[in-house]
């Protein structure tokens, strides 16, 4: 029994390693899709129902996503640089592994980039619209 045991650690850990990534991404996506079809139904329904679309109808509707919610890249590079500081300590003070501080250092500079370009497209949206 210990022999089963010791031989299915080892296969249990490659499958969690490389599936629970998987299972994330898909759970987040699952959800994702299921709230916009939630708000293309209701949609459906009030488009047969022949009521008039108001951009305050819309917002009520559950699902709804704001312009400002769906492109987001200065929140997105937020987080990108604050997980890549978490690997960067990580490979520097945990596993003081170089391979793994080099790898919070590409995280953090490419939301470095992304939050850079945020910025920039922010400020050429609001110089559009001025």
């Amino acid at each position: 029994m210990i022999e089963l045991i010791d031989e299915l650690v080892p296969i249990f850990a490659i499958v969690g390693v490389f599936g629970m990534p998987v299972f994330i991404v898909w759970i987040a996506l699952h959800f994702n899709n299921k709230k916009k079809e939630q708000f293309h139904a209701s949609l459906q329904k009030l488009i047969e129902s022949g009521q008039e679309l108001s951009p305050e109808l819309l917002q009520s509707i559950p699902g709804y996503i704001e312009e400002d919610q769906k492109n987001s890249d200065i929140k997105s590079g937020t987080v990108l640089i604050g997980i890549g500081i978490g690997i960067l300590f990580l490979g520097k003070f945990g596993l003081n592994s170089t391979v793994v501080w080099a790898s919070g250092l590409l995280v953090a500079s490419l939301g470095l980039a992304l939050l850079a370009f945020g910025i920039y497209a922010e400020k050429k949206n609001r110089d559009n619209t001025a």
